[in-house]
């Protein structure tokens, strides 16, 4: 009668035999066994030897359970649907001791129901042995554990079971269950990411402006990267959450973008960015710019095409029906395609010749191509010297 506790169905395979299991569960168990939301508390002294502390726990129990922030809820005083008093519970365990420690049947000379037998020995699964920890089965009313709303709730929950814990004498509370641990996870993958991303740009920003020698150059490197990791990511959220309608993005999934499309992106644009420099030397901008992209336009492509491919047969044919696998292998091989086709071939290139001669400054190339442009500026048709010119004026 305990939760089973996997197969979430928000990432299993709808067809996984778990998922069965828990089907079966949820059709024939209370539902609250179902992927619960658990309260646990530590309380100072044994709820079995110490009359007063079990009457907190009552206590506890009660004012929980009439909370609005749950569904449903199940505790040591009504484990099976049966309510027990605080005085039966106490005499339970005089007559009976730790339920813990019960056989499966009553025995043969009890004179306490087989319901009520079974209902006391089923306080095992709230109470551990010494009486100090306590935990409670609830549902919540912000809905499946797996969705946003709840795990949005779980900061409000928490605050419920730590201000009810400490008005019946709990020294130690907290909140277990799918909705607690993701939004613990999203959490630290949020502040982790924030503080990530600065730096690493700070780094990669850095790096480029030593191998190009520039400290323009490096400025809209970096920002193509970043704009293509945010417009991949807010691709994904149209394709999985707008269209596919799933319930989020799995936490992993913005850290494995922004590794691989600042990794790729930035082996690009040195690739690209190295050839056009080079050219540079030799040809006007536009000419270089077209030189380059025509000698390394074929290994971005290609390579950006291997890796999308994949990333999208891990996504279908790899997932098992994951919903999180698929959204990994799909959203990292759509961000890797808009990155290949969009950005590398298109974006950077249009911005290297708007920016044109500024590209490398302060280094020497720049004032080689500020001369080129005057000269070029200079080179206009005049009449040989020696020669007037005839007004047609009379």
């Amino acid at each position: 009668n305990s939760p089973s506790g996997f197969a979430s169905t928000s990432t299993g395979s709808k067809t996984a035999d778990s998922t069965y299991g828990n089907n079966a569960l949820s059709a024939h168990f209370p539902s609250s066994n179902f992927n619960p939301t658990t309260l646990i508390y530590q309380m100072p002294n044994s709820v079995w030897t110490n009359s007063h502390e079990l009457s907190q726990l009552a206590g506890l129990q009660k004012e929980l359970a009439s909370n609005r922030a749950f569904t449903h809820f199940v505790g040591p005083f009504d484990p099976l649907g049966l309510p027990l008093s605080v005085s039966e519970v106490s005499s339970l365990y005089a007559n009976l001791g730790n339920p813990h420690l019960l056989p499966v049947t009553p025995p043969p000379n009890s004179t306490i129901s087989s319901q009520l037998y079974q209902s006391y020995r089923s306080l095992s699964q709230f109470i551990t042995p010494d009486g100090t920890t306590v935990l409670f089965n609830t549902l919540l009313s912000a809905g499946d554990p797996a969705s946003n709303t709840a795990i949005d709730a779980i900061p409000h929950i928490r605050s419920i079971a730590t201000t009810a814990g400490q008005r019946f004498g709990a020294i130690k509370s907290g909140v277990a269950g799918e909705a607690p641990a993701a939004y613990d996870i999203s959490s630290a993958s949020n502040s982790d990411l924030f503080k990530i991303v600065p730096i690493v740009v700070v780094i990669i920003g850095l790096l480029l402006a030593i191998v190009l020698r520039s400290a323009v150059a490096p400025f809209y490197l970096v920002i193509s990267v970043v704009l293509s990791y945010l417009a991949a990511l807010g691709l994904d959220v149209l394709v999985f959450i707008r269209i596919k309608h799933d319930h989020g993005l799995t936490f992993v999934l913005p850290f494995l973008l922004f590794l691989f499309l600042l990794a790729l992106g930035e082996d690009y644009n040195i690739l690209v960015m190295t050839r056009i420099r080079e050219e540079a030397h030799h040809h006007g901008l536009k000419e270089a710019v077209r030189t380059a992209i025509g000698a390394t336009g074929t290994v971005v492509t290609s390579a950006g095409i291997v890796l999308a491919a994949t990333f999208f047969v891990l996504g279908t044919a790899g997932s098992g029906g994951s919903s999180q696998v698929q959204e990994i292998g799909l959203g990292l091989a759509l961000g890797i395609l808009m990155d290949t086709f969009l950005v590398r071939t298109l974006l950077v290139p249009s911005a290297v010749v708007l920016i044109g001669k500024f590209n490398w400054w302060p280094s020497r190339l720049f004032g080689e191509h500020a001369i080129r442009e005057r000269d070029t500026s200079d080179d206009i048709d005049l009449p040989p010297a020696g020669l007037a010119v005839v007004s047609s004026t009379p």
